[in-house]
């Protein structure tokens, strides 16, 4: 970082809101901004200083039949008024940003809160800073910007500039994409709906045929009405029902000339 000391020492020097800055509030916020990059890069997304310019990445899709091959190339842009306002020719590299990518706004409370700082001062400092480089660029002398593990912008004389990525970021990143084999269909169960269905016990338990229905209970629960027949009267046919005409099922009690038969032929034999 002694290249980058030297360019926040000569913008504390400046004659601006910084004067009063520790140094060590500047370098905490600069590795705040560089570590801030970093970490939006390595999740595949890109971030934007509309004072500055963007990184992001090119993006190349190839398929494989089996798979697809995705490869992701880093890509840095210098913002068109940064470059007007300092009259600055920028590098570009071979491949530009896909806009599949997206792309973030540069978040002062994360860099704020990885440097430890306040959210004023680090607005404050990143604008005098990039002011200072743009100055100093157009002014012909040579300016290099190191974002640490992301890399580095680098002005020669005669306002050419270029962004060199890190040996961490340079080259090309490749992913390979394999395509569904179980597509959804219309009315498919789903797997947590098919955890619904199984067994409670998990082993497949078959449920028990219902037993005997459990006996009536009248009054105290220790009497029971059974089930058992009634007893037959001598000369009822099975079937008929007590007190009832032999061979028929009327309930009608017998007539009282019945009756005096009956008793004749029970007094004949008793004589």
């Amino acid at each position: 970082m002694g290249g980058m000391d030297r360019v926040l020492r000569e913008v504390q020097a400046r004659p601006y809101s910084l004067k009063n800055v520790p140094i060590e509030s500047l370098h905490a916020i600069w590795n705040g901004l560089c570590a801030h990059i970093h970490n939006v890069l390595s999740s595949g997304k890109g971030l934007t200083m509309n004072q500055f310019g963007t990184w992001s990445f090119h993006v190349d899709s190839v398929d494989l039949g089996t798979q697809r091959k995705i490869m992701r190339t880093p890509v840095f842009t210098l913002s068109e008024r940064f470059q007007r306002l300092y009259n600055l020719r920028f590098t570009r590299g071979p491949s530009g940003i896909s806009g599949s990518v997206p792309v973030r706004e540069l978040n002062i409370m994360a860099v704020a809160a990885a440097s430890g700082q306040s959210r004023e001062l680090v607005a404050t400092a990143l604008k005098d800073i990039f002011l200072y480089a743009g100055e100093a660029a157009m002014s012909g002398s040579p300016l290099r910007l190191d974002f640490g593990p992301t890399g580095a912008f680098v002005c020669l004389g005669g306002g050419n500039c270029k962004f060199t990525f890190s040996p961490a970021f340079a080259g090309t990143f490749e992913e390979y994409l394999r395509p569904s084999t179980a597509p959804a269909t219309r009315g498919h169960t789903s797997h947590s709906a098919a955890g619904r269905l199984r067994p409670a016990s998990g082993r497949g338990a078959m449920m028990m045929p219902p037993g005997p229905p459990a006996p009536v209970m009248v009054g105290s629960p220790q009497v029971k009405i059974s089930a058992s027949p009634a007893p037959m009267l001598p000369g009822s046919r099975p079937g008929s029902k007590a007190g009832a005409r032999p061979g028929t099922g009327n309930s009608r009690p017998p007539s009282r000339d019945v009756e005096s038969r009956m008793l004749q032929v029970g007094g004949q034999k008793g004589g």
